[in-house]
């Protein structure tokens, strides 16, 4: 399509942007230490009931509040995804003014995001989840389908202030940048596994994989909408 920047260029011009305001990687750092947390909280609850002196375990203890665990430990998990949805926000607004000629700091982009938006990224993530949920019905090339044709609603609903109708907008645009968009999905999935089995620092390269995935779509979204 002419005009139009190449899957090299989106690539290039996104480790630019992520150069160029390394700021937007900030907010990540969030829910990475929500879910440590959970973690360490699980554990050292769980081994402080269960183990008991003379490293003898307490079995009784174990089937009785396994599922309690379990449950505490989800609500740190709900936390991480609340504060991932809002750093991909962050990354997506500081990115498009990137593409714009502009710096801005993590408080200006709040302003422009706002919390009405954080809410309906919140609503539209659980939507896009049971579409996919959905799609896996037709096993995993359904789920795959659906997530290629719904990966911009984030950027739709940041961007364009779109409520619900940021289905149908991300459906129109992926529908036509289908091509594009599968090799951008391959190539975040081949780094990711790449990447995440490098021990000791593989999951900090994951979310970093991660990052670079969502200032991509992001571009790739700026250019074709």
């Amino acid at each position: 399509m002419n005009g139009q920047k190449g899957i090299g260029k989106i690539l290039s011009e996104a480790l630019d942007v992520i150069a160029g305001n390394p700021i937007l990687i900030v907010p990540y750092v969030i829910p990475v230490i929500i879910v440590l947390i959970g973690v360490f909280v699980a554990i050292g609850t769980f081994v402080s009931g269960a183990i008991r002196p003379g490293f003898e375990v307490d079995t009784e203890f174990i089937l009785q509040n396994v599922l309690a665990i379990i449950g505490f430990a989800s609500i740190f998990g709900i936390l991480a995804w609340i504060f991932a949805i809002v750093a991909d926000a962050f990354a997506i607004n500081i990115t498009y003014n990137a593409l714009q000629g502009k710096k801005v700091t993590l408080s200006e982009a709040w302003n422009e995001i706002g919390t009405n938006k954080i809410v309906m990224l919140i609503v539209v993530s659980i939507i896009t989840i049971l579409l996919k949920l959905v799609g896996l019905l037709f096993f995993c090339i359904g789920y795959f389908i659906v997530a290629i044709l719904l990966i911009f609603v984030s950027q739709g609903v940041v961007l364009d202030n779109l409520g619900f109708d940021t289905f149908g907008n991300s459906y129109n645009i992926a529908k036509k940048n289908f091509v594009d968009i599968l090799v951008l999905v391959l190539i975040f999935f081949v780094l990711g596994i790449l990447l995440t089995r490098i021990p000791i620092i593989g999951g900090i390269l994951g979310i970093l994989v991660g990052i670079y995935a969502v200032v991509s779509y992001t571009i790739l979204y700026a250019d074709r909408k």
